[in-house]
């Protein structure tokens, strides 16, 4: 289990004098990384005159002094592969997954560990930083002495930079394995969404799409799913409907390998289906987006659109000539996703056929991903159980039930993300399943409870703990909908 480290504050560093909401402080910590990474990237290209410079310039002010306003002190921190504004972890987006890997990437080559602005900046001071900080050398371990002496020269006393800490010795080895399993899984489900983001882009211009990237990324997430799912799993509570099509994308590849490892797939072959759950909605970036996010139901015309993507699906992959010579079943795949178990789903066949393995995959891990996500014109979505439920009765229909037997028992009785109501009266969310399929109903659950910054403690519920009469301590009573809660989910697994 992940659990936040603390964040030891820099000597130098100035307490805030007054407390900001949670989401308001992050909001703009996210909005600050994207601007101050255009910034560097711009800094590089043109002078300190440039009228497009200037314009992230003032940018990045507003996000630095909005921040400094309201906190006192801004401090920006690297501390392994995470970024803290003020020691509360950042949690990246999906489209600003880039923002976050370039700025990391940067500053750890320059050794920069650190950075706190201490009180309003102005044009010039802020672009005296950016200079000097491009202008490192890297892997330079003096480097943070050299830039705040600069900024000190020119007589800057507002921003402050620290060297970048090592945190290698822990305690427990394997909590550290643990906890960089979690990262790469974080990094390639961020990256596989980005990615998958940018190849749609391209094809819809016209331009050259490199799906190679995307071909590597499966390959990690295999390697993921073999190694522990679960991490994976927990990642699919990931709900972000602003970027549904490429986030959904990335849930029904999880599933879908995690299903194919229940099945016993080789890695070649989990890497194949790993591709064509990723890709099996391309052919919707022809669709335009006023139908794509219609609050209302379609119409003949626009269901007409809607039915035709797996073939034009098809048409694309064709057309992607990185992914070398196309296995046929991630074709096939894509073009069977809609094809309900008994055919009458969509492409409609002139011929009967049986729907591929990989086709009745991808439908299963689809159809549970789409009904516990938010949409636009669905901000209420159902709860991983009343999902479940909704298959089950379907099972003949539309699902292949032994596909579906396998994916009930891959989530669990209560699947991982699920809101459950204890016999002591607490919350809790469902982390993972019970490694012992004779207890699912006993998963390990993390407690709702916060720290004094408002972020989740993460404190496990032992749920096979008993007391001295041998009697379960804790005991799941039912499943709550998290969104009458006001609940964000994914919280507990970032």
């Amino acid at each position: 289990m992940e659990l936040t480290q603390p964040v030891t504050p820099n000597p130098g560093a100035i307490k805030k004098p007054a407390e900001m909401t949670e989401p308001d402080l992050l909001k703009l910590g996210n909005h600050f990384v994207v601007k101050f990474h255009v910034l560097m990237k711009i800094s590089q290209i043109y002078d300190s005159r440039n009228v497009a410079l200037q314009q992230f310039v003032h940018e990045s002010l507003q996000s630095i002094n909005a921040l400094i306003r309201k906190e006192g002190t801004f401090s920006l921190k690297i501390i392994r592969d995470e970024l803290f504004l003020n020691d509360q972890r950042l949690r990246y987006s999906v489209e600003g997954f880039t923002s976050f890997k370039y700025l990391l990437t940067q500053w750890k080559k320059r050794l920069i560990g650190e950075v706190i602005f201490r009180e309003e900046v102005d044009e010039e001071t802020l672009k005296e930083f950016i200079y000097a900080l491009i202008n490192l050398e890297e892997g330079q371990q003096q480097n943070a002495t050299l830039l705040s002496d600069r900024l000190a020269s020119r007589g800057t006393s507002a921003i402050k930079v620290y060297p970048l800490a090592n945190h290698e010795n822990e305690d427990e080895a394997e909590t550290l394995v643990k906890e960089t399993q979690q990262e790469v899984a974080k990094k390639v489900f961020f990256e596989t969404a980005g990615t998958i983001k940018e190849i749609i882009n391209q094809i819809k211009g016209g331009q050259y799409a490199d799906v190679r990237k995307l071909k590597r990324l499966a390959q990690k997430a295999v390697h993921l799913v073999m190694e522990d799912e679960s991490i994976l799993l927990g990642l699919t509570t990931i709900k972000n409907y602003d970027e549904y099509t490429f986030n959904h994308s990335v849930n029904v590849s999880i599933y879908s390998l995690a299903i194919g490892k229940r099945l016993g797939f080789s890695r070649k072959t989990l890497g194949e289906l790993g591709i064509t759950a990723m890709l099996h909605d391309v052919g919707k970036s022809k669709i335009p987006k006023e139908v794509l996010n219609k609050p209302g139901a379609l119409d003949g015309e626009e269901w007409g659109m809607m039915k035709k993507h797996p073939l034009t699906g098809v048409e694309m992959i064709l057309n992607l000539k990185q992914l070398g010579e196309i296995n046929p079943g991630i074709v096939i795949g894509v073009f069977d996703h809609h094809l309900k178990n008994d055919l009458s789903g969509y492409p409609k066949l002139f011929q009967k056929k049986q729907v591929s393995l990989f086709g009745r995959i991808i439908q299963v891990a689809d159809a549970y991903d789409a009904m516990t996500t938010p949409r636009i014109y669905k901000k209420n979505p159902l709860t991983p159980e009343q999902a479940l439920a909704m298959m089950l009765k379907e099972k003949m229909v539309q699902f292949d039930p032994i596909l579906l037997k396998v994916f009930i028992g891959l989530v669990g009785v209560f699947p991982i993300g699920s809101l459950v109501l204890l016999n002591t009266r607490e919350l809790g969310v469902v982390y993972r399943p019970n490694s012992d399929p004779r207890w699912g109903d006993r998963p390990q659950v993390i407690l709702l409870a916060r720290d004094k910054k408002g972020l989740p403690k993460k404190e496990a519920a032992n749920l096979m703990e008993t007391d001295e009469a041998g009697r379960f301590r804790w005991t799941i009573v039912k499943s709550l909908d998290p969104n009458k809660y006001h609940l964000d989910i994914a919280k507990y697994f970032l």
